[in-house]
């Protein structure tokens, strides 16, 4: 259970991240008790849904954003191999793969013990996260619906 320093400090940046999001007209829904922010985007092609969490006892900020389907059994292991290769090549945030439960789900974590963080980096938290599910997430339906072999796979992801 985080302390009383702690959970100021989080109360404090739970709420410059909801600042950031009004001052881009974002729209979301919170949750003040539990410091979580629910909001969606539309990229290019499949929506995305986004949970923002600022995690007092750890002193992090957690985006996660699931993909809107499930991987089939028989496709697993090819996206294992997708998500693998998609992880290889992004920055910031690793996409995880559930094998057994066969979800998927990107998500980006910042640190901010010791320090307030201010309203460039939210952005960027959610930005980067925006753009990066959205240059993969038709990619692993892709993926998920084909019957592409290793090597397909890779080549796919790389492009």
């Amino acid at each position: 259970m985080a302390d009383e320093k702690n959970m100021k400090l989080a109360q404090a940046t739970f709420k410059s991240l909801c600042e950031m999001l009004d001052e881009k007209k974002w729209h979301y829904s919170k949750d003040e008790e539990n410091l979580v922010i629910s909001c969606g985007a539309r990229g290019d092609d499949l929506p995305m849904d986004i949970r923002i969490e600022v995690d007092a006892e750890r002193e992090l900020i957690l985006l996660l954003s699931p993909m809107p389907f499930v991987i089939p059994e028989e496709k697993r292991t090819a996206m294992a191999v997708a998500a693998s290769c998609a992880n290889h090549s992004i920055l910031d945030g690793s996409f995880d793969f559930d094998y057994i439960n066969g979800v998927i789900f990107f998500r980006l974590t910042s640190s901010y013990r010791d320090s307030l963080i201010g309203k460039p980096v939210f952005e960027y938290i959610l930005l980067c996260s925006c753009v990066t599910i959205d240059r993969f997430n038709d990619k692993f339906l892709m993926v998920a619906k084909s019957d592409m072999d290793n090597d397909a796979i890779v080549n796919y992801m790389k492009s």
